[in-house]
């Protein structure tokens, strides 16, 4: 057992031997991982946050957290300085995924906000979820988002990078079959695997899984609760799930 964070640990990530966690204490602990479960051992904990540190993500380089206290912050993953702080969204942030120089980041203010990670500049706001965006995802051509409304939104990434594409040629499709708020999604080339508030987990295919643009569709799979193997498309099916989500984000107004 690891102990450090006082409260409710929300989030972490781990690779490359070192585990990144963060806490509804305000604090990011970084711990360095051995063979033996039993050496593991914290290497720094970094403070500066003001609220509830909702979500972690990192590389080689650099360690990114953002809190219900409305910021972003970097730090250097080797040195665990603080480097920089990210501001721009107007209430707290829930999500948030970082690759390369880029940081897409999801708030209950609705909006969706690109940074660049080497200046701390924000280079695109995306808008169109009418509640908290609650989990992001993207690669080098999309964005995917969900949402408290409901929605998962695919966004294209090269458009909403270049700000001569305008707003409504951003968002590829706007998926509303969840009846709850979405809380997790995974995809890639081929699929968007979703679970929700309401005891579903769907998988949309795409069609044309390299082309990403042009006909962007959707198939959908029901499962079997007792098995949950694949019955037939079309329809959605319900499944087990635990509904105590909502309460593991804080601090959001």
């Amino acid at each position: 057992m690891l102990i450090h964070h006082v409260d409710a640990v929300l989030h972490l990530r781990f690779q490359n031997g070192i585990m990144v966690s963060c806490s509804k204490d305000r604090t990011i602990a970084v711990w360095k991982m051995n063979a033996n479960p039993q050496n593991i051992i914290m290497k720094h904990a970094l403070v500066g946050h003001r609220a509830a540190v909702n979500v972690v993500d990192f590389d080689e380089k650099y360690i990114v957290s953002a809190s219900g206290d409305r910021t972003i912050k970097v730090w250097g993953t080797d040195t665990c300085e603080f480097i920089r702080t990210l501001q721009g969204h107007s209430r707290g942030i829930a999500c948030l995924q970082y690759h390369g120089n880029l940081v897409v980041s999801g708030s209950s203010d609705c909006t969706i906000k690109l940074w660049d990670i080497e200046v701390g500049a924000i280079l695109r706001t995306l808008e169109g979820h009418e509640e908290l965006v609650r989990c992001i995802r993207f690669d080098a051509h999309r964005i995917v988002s969900g949402a408290y409304d409901g929605k998962i939104k695919v966004w294209d990434l090269k458009a909403a990078l270049d700000l001569r594409t305008p707003v409504k040629d951003i968002c590829i499709r706007t998926i509303s079959e969840h009846k709850g708020r979405v809380f997790r999604l995974q995809f890639d080339e081929f699929q968007i695997v979703s679970s929700s508030h309401d005891d579903s987990i769907v998988i949309f295919d795409f069609l044309s899984p390299h082309d990403y643009y042009s006909d962007f569709k959707v198939r959908k799979h029901q499962f079997s609760e007792s098995s949950n193997s694949e019955i037939s498309e079309g329809t959605l099916r319900r499944v087990n799930s635990n509904n105590s989500l909502d309460s593991l984000i804080d601090d959001l107004s």
